[in-house]
């Protein structure tokens, strides 16, 4: 039984050597830039989660706007975006705007004593959890989804809709039900997904990237305040890296139409920050 076990760790160790999250169909490119994110299909209907598609949608906006031309590198790397990925990683890695998902994560993910070459976080919550365990990270803050619109621009609508919800996946039908004119963040439309935020002229949401896009398109955003295991962890460290440390959040959707919308954050200096930060020199020149 105990060989088993030690064979068994032994197995999930080297899986997540070479492959992408353990996931078997997606490997680990030697001498190439891998970008860690996630891709399954979760939800009665089986779509992804629009916010982890979108690093995959910004890392490649990117390597065109650096005038990257391949994935090559010199070595065999790991990069991760946008999400709460770090405490995911199973190899040495580069971290370019992404957080833990909550606070007591840093100290498990402190035992797998990884190298990372940190080049921005999403927010200083993250910052100083990484701190804590011993890494020295820079003070660049940003989740990555805030430079989307530099690359799209959603079609202009006329009469906008006075305001759009935004569940977690798990509770849309229940607003649905209720009427509420309901957005799923689960979907691999992401341009339609940005479109429709900014058809609205409020959004009232518990998917954090529907409040950084809404923000990031100048709609006004508020919490709904129904997030994963009631952990405000994630959302804190974004509103955090735009100078927030009070925030509107609501319990109901009516709540929220009550409440003064929130003023935007000016994210220009954030943007440029991570542009800066982009680590352009690891892939290779042809």
């Amino acid at each position: 039984m105990l060989t088993e076990i030690r064979a068994n760790k032994w197995t999930k160790k080297m899986a997540g050597k070479v492959m992408i999250f353990g996931q078997y169909h997606r490997l680990i490119k030697p001498y190439h830039v891998n970008l860690m994110y996630f891709n399954e299909k979760i939800g009665p209907e089986k779509k992804p989660n629009v916010g982890d598609l979108l690093s995959k949608v910004i890392f490649d906006y990117l390597l065109t706007y650096k005038g990257v031309k391949s994935l090559r590198s010199k070595r065999t790397l790991r990069i991760t975006f946008i999400g709460s990925v770090i405490q995911f990683l199973t190899a040495d890695a580069i971290v370019y705007g992404s957080g833990f998902l909550f606070e007591y994560v840093a100290q498990q993910f402190a035992k797998k004593n990884l190298k990372l070459d940190i080049r921005a976080v999403r927010g200083p919550l993250t910052k100083a959890k990484l701190e804590e365990i011993g890494y020295e990270v820079p003070t660049v803050f940003g989740d990555p989804a805030i430079l989307l619109p530099m690359f799209y621009t959603p079609p202009t609508v006329g009469d906008k809709k006075d305001f759009l919800v935004i569940p977690h996946w798990k509770t849309v039908d229940k607003y649905i039900e209720k009427g509420y004119p309901v957005l799923s963040p689960l979907t691999a439309d992401w341009e339609n997904f940005i479109n429709e935020i900014a058809s609205a002229k409020l959004i009232i949401s518990s998917s954090l990237h529907g409040i950084i896009l809404a923000e990031a398109y100048g709609i006004p955003a508020i919490l709904l305040d129904e997030v994963e295991k009631g952990n405000l962890f994630k959302y804190e460290d974004y509103y955090q890296s735009t100078g927030r440390k009070e925030f509107t959040k609501v319990k109901t959707v009516e709540e929220g139409l009550r409440v003064p919308p929130p003023s935007i954050p000016d994210l220009e200096s954030m943007k440029q920050g991570l542009l800066h930060a982009f680590p352009a020199e690891i892939f290779m020149k042809r």
